[in-house]
């Protein structure tokens, strides 16, 4: 039978369709509603759902996220809502009546913009933006190759910002060149010849015009009455390595000892006439060769036997998660085999394990075992909690590292530094508790910017993509004065967490006389090229 439409008072209509088999029940329907009032069957309109309105808020001078806690209020609809911001300047109005809305930013900053019903809308503070870009300054200089005494002409200069944009010139028959206009801030800038390769950092202010000199006076260094050797120091593969130490102890005991620059070479002269050892050093990485030195000559080293080879390294390797193969990258090295003591970084004296699979309470109870040690590797999510309730565990890996020991630790392994380094680096997250960092959104590519010219220089660039294929990373947010940030990129926090801009993606300091470096991302099997470049690049720095 055709459906009936039945109306109700300011209900609406619906269509019942009955069969023909229930005739007495379709007569008692129709009989009921006859007795019904007379209805409108219009259907009434509902109130729009709210909306969602988040983003951040920044200070009209600096251009920086305000301070966290600081007050946001909107007026929507004849309604006031207030939120406070985050760590990051970041806040959100989860049900925000639909339509105009007036976003009452700090200083009593007014901005409109508009709320659909069930729409989540990103409002865009038009305070937050780079300074840098403002009152830009100048670079100029000329490029020497001090090696052959003589100007780098039509080599590429280039100059790599924050995010990413680069600007390019190259040097003319003089070796000079320049940059009318450069934003403000700590650049890297990379210059490439033929045959000259050099990367260094420039600090630029505002209006500022910066003049460097690069290379020095372009003269062949005079070896003296006696002589000299000259040459490059590298690794495996790859670019030179800044800041090695060659040097020559003399039969009367004198050491002749010089450093090598951004580009890995060295120039040392005044060595008297004859036969030398050749010591030179990096890190825990060492190489030894005669040399015969003659009088008035400069002597050149082979340039493709620069190569260093770990030296009787010992190395206390501690396990931790099975997406961390650090021990591919220090074996890519020829540190492997007997060079390598494994320690269990799974569990800890609470745990499945028992106390002797703990890694501190093996190497850092009172045997003081890792004294025999050169460098420590402690993988990401290795366990950590005897160490964080152990301040005599904590004392042991500082005088570790203090008479010259060194320390690295990846990704979830932080909490080690934080609670025997609190005061050199600043963890995303509340100290106190456990884990707190580990708040990075995966991400197969994040654009990076190596920031430290030594480490530009042996990677060959300023340009890194790194590869965070987990949720879950520990996050840097800031670093003290005297750690070395290596490499920085803008990253996004899980769960609608913000962004935190410039994060330090690798980074270390020396303690004494020895070193702790840490990185964020770590090892994994197929991670990206550059990625393992740097971690091999910056293990000569243990």
């Amino acid at each position: 039978m055709p459906a009936t439409r039945i109306c109700a008072p300011a209900v609406g209509g619906y269509d019942v369709a009955m069969s023909v088999r229930f005739p007495i029940v379709v007569s008692a329907v129709v009989t009921f509603m006859a007795g019904l009032p007379a209805c409108d069957c219009g259907v009434i309109p509902l109130d729009k759902p709210p909306g969602r309105l988040a983003g951040t808020a920044c200070d009209a001078e600096t251009g920086e996220p305000v301070a966290p806690g600081t007050t946001i209020t909107i007026e929507a609809d004849g309604t006031v809502l207030t939120a406070t911001v985050g760590d990051l300047g970041n806040y959100a109005f989860p049900r925000v009546p639909a339509g105009d809305v007036v976003v009452v930013l700090p200083v009593d900053r007014r901005q409109d913009t508009t709320v659909g019903g069930d729409e989540s809308v990103e409002f865009i503070d038009t305070a937050c933006r780079d300074i840098s870009l403002e009152h830009p300054g100048s670079l100029s200089g000329k490029v020497c190759n001090a090696h052959v005494g003589d100007v780098v002409a039509g080599a590429d200069v280039v100059i790599v910002l924050p995010d990413g944009t680069q600007l390019t010139t190259t040097t003319d028959a003089e070796g000079n060149f320049s940059f009318a206009e450069v934003p403000q801030g700590r650049h890297a800038l990379s210059i490439r010849g033929d045959g000259y390769s050099k990367t260094e950092l420039v600090e630029i202010g505002a209006d500022e015009a910066v003049v460097i000199d690069i290379g020095d006076a372009c003269a062949i260094p005079n070896p003296g009455d006696a002589g000299g050797v000259r040459g490059l120091v590298c690794a495996p593969d790859f670019g030179g390595l800044q800041n090695a130490s060659v040097s020559i102890t003399l039969d009367n005991g004198d050491v002749l000892e010089v450093r090598t620059g951004d580009d890995g070479r060295f120039v040392l002269d005044n060595v008297p006439a004859g036969s030398h050892t050749l010591v030179i050093q990096k890190g825990s990485f060492r190489a030894e060769q005669t040399v015969v030195i003659v009088g008035g000559e400069m002597l050149q080293l082979n340039e493709a036997e620069c190569a260093l080879e770990p030296d009787d390294i010992r190395v206390a390797f501690v396990t931790g998660s099975r997406n961390d193969h650090m021990r591919d990258v220090l074996g890519s090295l020829g540190i492997e085999g007997d060079f390598v003591d494994v320690y269990d970084g799974k569990h800890g004296s609470d745990a499945s394990g028992g106390a002797e699979g703990d890694w501190a309470l093996q190497l850092l109870s009172e045997d003081r075992l890792i004294f025999q040690y050169d460098i420590v590797f402690i993988s990401c999510r290795a366990f950590e909690g005897d160490l964080r309730a152990s301040s005599q565990m904590r004392d042991r890996l500082r005088e570790f590292v203090n008479r010259g020991g060194s320390v690295y630790t990846s990704d979830q392994a932080y909490g080690v530094i934080e609670a025997t380094w609190p005061e050199r680096i600043d963890f995303e997250g509340d100290d106190q508790v456990q884990g707190a960092a580990n708040k990075g959104e995966s991400a197969n590519n994040i654009s990076a910017q190596i920031v430290d010219a030594g480490l530009a220089a042996s990677f060959g660039g300023v340009n890194a993509t790194l590869h965070y294929p987990l949720a879950g990373w520990s996050v840097v947010r800031d670093v003290a004065n005297d750690v070395t940030v290596y490499a920085k990129a803008d990253v996004n926090l899980r769960s609608g967490g913000g962004r935190v801009r410039n994060a330090p993606q690798m980074v270390g300091f020396k303690d004494g006389e020895g070193t702790v470096i840490y990185s964020s991302f770590h090892q994994e099997p197929g991670i990206n090229p550059d990625q393992l470049r740097m971690l091999q690049i910056l293990m000569f720095e243990l």
